[in-house]
């Protein structure tokens, strides 16, 4: 990680950081506010922008916020959400990763789910920089089965929400299933 840039996890501390990138940029993916994966789709449906932003904000007052920010020079520039597998239900939820039945030994400890960069610092490699501190803090916290879900979308080389397939491959990370149309079920044991 190039030392120009500092890390930090998603606080109550960092959360107007948090909140600053998020803004500046409409809450991201239609006013996500990085909740998709927080809750089921009927309440993710539900919620309004603003309603997601305080969801996200109560997350992370209740101790419940995952995540890490990435700044240079004192500014947010990135994000990665990641933490415990309950911490992101909708994964569990899903049809095609149930049907995997994956044994207790592959269960994951951790689970990385949303990769956000400033729309004006793309093309950096702050994507990078966010998965390997993501990484790097899951293996100070005692490691384990780490999932990610990155999309592979024909004619999109770098999904902005999910980071590459070939960026996890790079880190070590291996294919495990396609769920669905675009999105690849990759694990990685640290």
């Amino acid at each position: 990680m190039t030392s120009s840039f500092e890390v930090k996890e998603f606080s109550r501390e960092t959360w107007p950081d948090f909140e600053a990138l998020f803004e500046k940029h409409k809450g991201v993916r239609g006013g996500c506010w990085c909740t998709y994966h927080r809750c089921t789709l009927a309440q993710y449906d539900r919620m309004t922008r603003d309603e997601r932003k305080e969801f996200q904000k109560e997350l992370v007052y209740q101790g419940r916020g995952y995540g890490l920010i990435v700044y240079d020079a004192g500014t947010p520039v990135a994000w990665c959400q990641f933490g415990p597998p309950d911490g992101f239900p909708r994964y569990d939820r899903a049809r095609a990763y149930r049907e995997l039945s994956l044994p207790a030994d592959l269960a994951p400890r951790w689970r990385i789910s949303c990769l956000f960069v400033d729309k004006h610092r793309r093309g950096e490699g702050l994507s990078r920089v966010a998965l390997k501190a993501a990484l790097e803090i899951m293996r100070r916290r005692g490691g384990g089965v780490v999932e990610a879900f990155p999309l592979d979308v024909p004619g999109i080389a770098r999904p902005q929400y999910t980071g590459s397939v070939k960026m996890y491959e790079q880190e070590g990370f291996q294919e495990v299933a396609r769920l669905g149309k675009s999105t690849v079920l990759m694990r990685l044991i640290i």
